[in-house]
């Protein structure tokens, strides 16, 4: 008996429905995803700048889609993070952002920390300037923040000069603590020397203190001439350069001859001086969170260490988890709660608005200023001859 044609034509109808429905609710389901993409040195010279960052970031965005996305309207979101590994190479940054952005379409970009990589994708990202948002904590991102054409950029780290910056309050200390009133600084001739001598000379000359500056060529090894010039100038401090690859170096020769044992960092770890610390009388470094005392007194800090060793199966970096200070897990977070206020996650300058407007509690306490550069607060850790650690919190006004 054959089949009537009618109920062919019915079911035929019915599949084609169920076809269709589908295909809407796949559409709608791929449409419930922020893509969030990632541009940091995860390998390479320079990857303890970006690897910490591409850590935090996926440890926070698998939390947030284990816990079922987050809500905005009526619509549940989950996360898809597309962290790239620049390498610390400014031409492959480039061809990566145009990637995330042409092709995969991301309105939300986390990084670079690196100067250099910053300024090789700045000009291409200004094209997409009020159609993406990139924070990243690149010192050069501190030019350009807040100025015309660039209200596409946040910068994730905190300033080293102002009322809130963390060098100004981090001299302050000095001098209340150890009345010091001479200051050598010794950095490398490359960009990143010149912009702290462009911030701290004229910092210590407001604040009363003598400082001198001796320059060395990348690729030093051998400090000890310029060191004898600056140990003639018996300073109270020596501010010794920006870059653990070096600092190894020049505080390893200043404790051996004796004759330089006082030391002050705004960048670079705490690592040079423990390694010499039976040298050194003192070692004053900025660090964004001392995690190894942080983790025994904050159970937010403490809730992250494990939930990094369960998520990596690894012991945790302390040497590095400070950067995660820039661009990293509380910034997953914090933009997800700005896309909550804001009401949108597909508007990226109505997102900024609402960046700008908001304190988040999580690691850190963030907030940002008028220009969209960041405020947070951070330990001065203070290493005394034989390894003995002093911690100092300060919070910003």
């Amino acid at each position: 008996m054959t089949r009537p044609r009618r109920a062919v034509i019915v079911n035929s109808a019915v599949f084609t429905l169920a076809v269709l429905f589908g295909l809407a609710v796949t559409s709608a389901r791929a449409q419930d995803v922020v893509k969030i993409g990632q541009i940091e040195a995860q390998t390479g010279a320079n990857a303890i700048y970006g690897w910490m960052s591409s850590q935090g970031t996926a440890l926070a965005v698998d939390e947030i889609n284990k816990a079922g996305g987050f809500k905005v309207g009526s619509k549940t979101y989950k996360i898809q993070l597309i962290a790239l590994d620049t390498r610390g190479e400014p031409k492959e940054a480039t061809v990566q952002l145009k990637r995330l952005i042409e092709v995969d379409q991301a309105k939300y970009i986390f990084g670079p920390f690196l100067s250099n990589v910053f300024l090789a994708v700045r000009p291409y990202a200004g094209e997409f300037n009020g159609k993406i948002l990139m924070w990243g904590g690149a010192t050069r991102i501190h030019d350009y923040v807040g100025t015309p054409g660039h209200e596409f950029l946040m910068r994730t780290w905190n300033w080293d000069a102002g009322n809130n910056g963390f060098g100004e309050l981090m001299v302050d200390n000095l001098v209340k603590t150890t009345g010091a009133k001479k200051i050598a600084m010794l950095f490398q001739n490359d960009q990143g020397g010149k912009v702290l001598e462009d911030i701290y000379v004229s910092m210590f000359k407001k604040k009363g203190i003598e400082s001198r500056l001796d320059y060395f060529e990348p690729g030093t090894k051998d400090f000890s001439a310029v060191l004898a010039k600056i140990a003639a100038w018996k300073p109270d401090f020596l501010f010794p350069s920006y870059a653990d690859s070096y600092l190894y170096d020049i505080v390893r020769q200043a404790t051996e001859t004796g004759q330089l044992k006082k030391f002050f960092l705004v960048r670079g770890s705490l690592g040079p001086g423990l390694k010499n610390k039976d040298g050194l009388d003192e070692y004053m470094v900025y660090v964004p969170k001392y995690f190894e005392e942080a983790e025994k007194k904050d159970p937010k800090v403490a809730k992250f260490v494990k939930a990094y060793k369960d998520f990596y199966k690894r012991d945790f970096p302390y040497d590095q988890a400070p950067l995660c200070s820039a661009s990293c897990y509380d910034h997953v977070y914090m933009l997800v709660e700005a896309m909550k206020k804001a009401g949108t996650v597909d508007d990226p300058a109505a997102v900024k608005k609402a960046l700008m407007s908001m304190t988040y509690d999580g690691l850190w306490k963030i907030r940002f200023d008028d220009k969209g550069e960041a405020i947070f607060n951070f330990d001065v850790v203070r290493l005394k001859k034989g390894g003995a650690l002093e911690v100092t919190h300060i919070n910003p006004n």
